[in-house]
């Protein structure tokens, strides 16, 4: 499929490569350091037998530092308390991390006198530690997992989509996976997929920041995945379709469709307009004024578009809310001008 012109694609590469950057620098110095009580909450989901082991960081983190143990010391119990203490936690969370490795027959637990968790890894947890060690290799599952980790913390962090900076995830047991850490080039992919499809929106600060877009709580609150929600189906999209046969409208992505949304764009077109005119009074530097105009007109071209595509007219505003958001010098017109995006964005799209 050709590219849109319309999507500043180069303006979105340099902004989450700078922060690419940022996620390089802290995750050097934010080694988790979170109780494990607080890890269901930070990930968005319980502790319950049925988590994956690759999806709880401590659970996997902790079989890894057991597997490395046991080619040390193979028949040998190890105090879980000592992974505790390397990684900074409470030594009372040493028994719940025992007592979930030893529900999934992980680990076998030797009860003792003192009182501390002593474990032994299973067969069993030595097939989960290669399983483990496959997972961190495959990249195509890191980047899923680094998206839906990315864009559930983004929603803790500031579900109000005020904008934080991103390199605040490294700070949360969730920037693992597998027992292994996400790398600041993986965040710098998943950042701009949700980018790219409107879950969040980059706001060119120094450092720079991400907010989440109404479309990325949305995604959040669905309970699903990043791609479940983006390729969830439309109520009132239809299809003309010629001379197609032996497939499903709505989920093949090899043949071309002629979509009528039966939406009308018209408000965001005028919000466009205004943004263009009213940019030269806003009082922005010369290179933000540009860059504003800019996206500005994309959205314009977007909504104009014979066959407008949901998703892109979605991305192309919330970069212009973003540059107006970014303005730190309040004014009259300015509020005036994020009423009509915001005015606009509903009577579009509802809500």
């Amino acid at each position: 499929m050709p590219q849109n012109p319309g999507i500043d694609r180069r303006a979105i590469d340099k902004f989450v490569k700078d922060i690419a950057k940022e996620f390089e620098r802290a995750s050097r110095k934010h080694p988790i350091r979170m109780p494990v009580s607080a890890e269901a909450s930070m990930q968005g989901g319980g502790w319950n037998s049925g988590a994956t082991i690759e999806s709880s960081p401590y659970l996997a983190l902790l079989l890894m530092w057991l597997d490395a143990h046991a080619q040390q010391h193979p028949a040998a119990y190890v105090d879980v308390t000592q992974f505790l203490e390397e990684q900074g936690l409470p030594a009372e969370d040493a028994s719940v991390l025992a007592f979930q490795l030893e529900q999934r027959g992980l680990v076998t637990i030797a009860r003792i006198l003192a009182g501390t968790p002593d474990v032994h890894l299973t067969d069993d947890g030595r097939v989960a530690v290669h399983h483990l060690k496959e997972l961190q290799q495959d990249h195509a599952a890191r980047h899923r997992y680094a998206a839906e980790a990315f864009l559930r913390w983004l929603y803790t962090a500031a579900h109000d989509q005020k904008p934080v900076s991103p390199v605040g995830f490294f700070a949360v047991p969730a920037a693992y996976y597998a027992g292994d850490g996400i790398t600041g080039e993986e965040l710098h992919q998943a950042v701009a997929r949700l980018n790219h499809a409107g879950l969040v929106v980059g706001i060119n600060t120094d450092p720079p920041t991400v907010a989440i877009t109404p479309d990325g709580i949305e995604c959040v609150l669905s309970g699903g995945t990043v791609s479940d929600y983006l390729n969830r189906p439309r109520v009132g999209d239809s299809y003309t379709i010629n001379n197609s046969q032996g497939f499903v409208a709505g989920r093949e992505n090899r043949v071309v469709q002629s979509n009528t949304f039966g939406l009308d764009t018209t408000a965001l077109r005028d919000f466009a307009s205004m943004v263009q005119q009213f940019a030269p009074t806003l009082n922005m530097e010369p290179d933000r004024q540009a860059e504003l105009i800019h996206d500005a007109e994309s959205l314009g071209e977007e909504t104009a578009a014979e066959n407008p595509e949901l998703s892109r007219i979605r991305a192309a505003y919330h970069r212009v809310l973003s540059g107006l958001s970014a303005i730190t010098t309040a004014s009259a017109g300015l509020s005036a001008v994020i009423q009509k995006g915001q005015d606009a964005y509903r009577t579009v799209f509802g809500g």
